[in-house]
């Protein structure tokens, strides 16, 4: 039976409290429209819930066990002082000229009980190649303060003083042979890169009478005789007495 909303405005005072058979009262009449209202209205979805993508895990990479020990270590300034001082550099030096001498560098690597794992000459004036390796065959042989914590880099320059000091030749006046030594001593390379460094001693005739050499690394010491002998194949220009001279080889 439909609502019959007008008549609820025809009602006189006297009849506020009282219906007829066919009318709702205004109260119920609320209710039921509420009810319908509701009825109508569909419930709100539910919130969506979003799954970000999780970040990937890193790969884990075993880099194996850890060392609290580095590879080189350190060594005791004063007991190295005292190691290179009792070298003895001078029977190195008995029955060469007496114009031989110079300056020797030394580089060697010490090994956790004390030996020479490697030695060279990084620079090296002396000019006298079997002068050279009887020093480094000092080196090599000796035992030296054990480092602390790993292997230990040692470097020392050594002066030796000539009986009677040679003359020197600038390397400008005789550039062609010095370009011709450096072809010969390249084809002894093997490989190794860096620069060395060779000394001459020469005859008023140009003719090599000892030769010396210093490598860049420990690696050049196996091509050092290779390159000595290299030199002194070479005839330099002539000169009015013994000279000697000392030049790169790139």
């Amino acid at each position: 039976m439909p609502l019959e909303i007008g008549k609820w405005r025809g009602l006189s005072p006297g009849d506020e409290g009282s219906r007829d058979g066919g009318t709702m009262s205004r109260p119920l009449l609320t209710s039921c429209l509420a009810l319908a209202l509701a009825a109508c209205a569909s419930p709100a979805p539910p919130p969506r819930t979003v799954l970000a993508d999780a970040p990937p895990e890193p790969e884990k990479v075993d880099t194996g066990p850890t060392s609290m020990e580095s590879e080189i270590g350190g060594l005791n300034e004063e007991a190295m002082d005292q190691a290179f001082a009792s070298l003895d550099v001078d029977r190195c030096m008995e029955q060469r000229a007496d114009t031989v001498g110079g300056k020797l560098k030394l580089k060697l690597r010490i090994d956790r009980r004390g030996g020479a794992r490697w030695a060279y000459l990084s620079r090296s004036t002396l000019g006298d190649r079997g002068a050279e390796k009887c020093v480094l065959d000092l080196v090599r042989a000796k035992s030296w303060p054990r480092p602390l914590g790993g292997e230990g880099l040692a470097e020392k320059e050594l002066s030796i003083d000539p009986r009677a000091e040679p003359t020197a030749l600038d390397e400008r006046r005789t550039l062609a042979q010095i370009t011709r030594a450096r072809a010969e001593a390249g084809k002894c390379r093997r490989g190794v890169p860096g620069s060395f460094f060779a000394t001459v001693y020469l005859e008023p005739d140009g003719s090599v009478t000892s030769a010396g050499v210093s490598v860049p690394s420990e690696k050049g010491e196996d091509v050092a005789d290779c390159v000595v002998e290299a030199v002194r194949k070479v005839r330099f220009q002539r000169a009015p007495k013994p000279v000697k001279l000392s030049f790169e080889i790139r």
